[in-house]
């Protein structure tokens, strides 16, 4: 049986940098408005395949799936 896909956190944008603790892997983008921060969001998930989720707090988060290495 094969393995399912792992989500990973790709990104972050998000309009309010005192919601983000920063020294994690994914790289967060800073919008002055919810208006760029969708539109910023929106041109990395057409440019990487990503799949953008809402956190309804001005803060959006990109992931992808990597497929999980299979041992065998």
């Amino acid at each position: 049986m094969a393995d399912a896909a792992t989500p990973a956190m790709f990104a972050i944008v998000t309009t309010d940098k005192n919601t983000v603790l920063y020294g994690g892997m994914a790289p967060v983008f800073l919008a002055p408005n919810n208006v760029e921060r969708d539109r910023v969001a929106m041109w990395l998930c057409r440019i990487t395949n990503a799949i953008v989720h809402d956190l309804h707090n001005g803060t959006v988060i990109l992931t992808v799936n990597q497929a999980s290495a299979s041992s065998g």
